[in-house]
């Protein structure tokens, strides 16, 4: 968990010019759910290794923060809001037709209310 909270720390700079400034606690625990750092999510990479954890990333930050669809976007390396929101849809369908990435993804979603919405409150 110590290796969470560095990330976190790096990651802290960008998250206070956010609207929410859990958007980077977000990433940090699903870069650390897939085994990578912030800057590897940060990456212009289509690799397979780099899209999925990248998608779920913008899934989550999109689903528990109050960032627009544009400002996430930024974040995430300049992307356009229309990146953001087709990985949302793609994620959200991958959810619903796999059983294995649903289970990671619930799996995931209880790391984040544990450590990111109950924190809030």
């Amino acid at each position: 968990m110590q290796a969470t909270a560095f990330r976190i720390d790096q990651f802290a700079v960008m998250s206070q010019s956010t609207s929410d400034p859990f958007v980077g606690e977000v990433i940090a625990i699903v870069a650390d759910e897939f085994g990578m750092t912030v800057e590897d999510m940060m990456e212009a990479t289509r690799s397979h290794a780099v899209w999925k954890p990248r998608m779920a990333a913008m899934y989550y930050a999109r689903l528990l923060t109050s960032c627009s669809l544009p400002e996430l976007g930024r974040i995430f390396g300049d992307r356009s809001h229309t990146t953001v929101l087709r990985a949302f849809r793609r994620c959200r369908e991958l959810i619903d037709n796999d059983e294995s990435w649903a289970g990671r993804m619930d799996r995931l979603l209880v790391r984040l209310v544990e450590q990111v919405v109950i924190a809030r409150a």
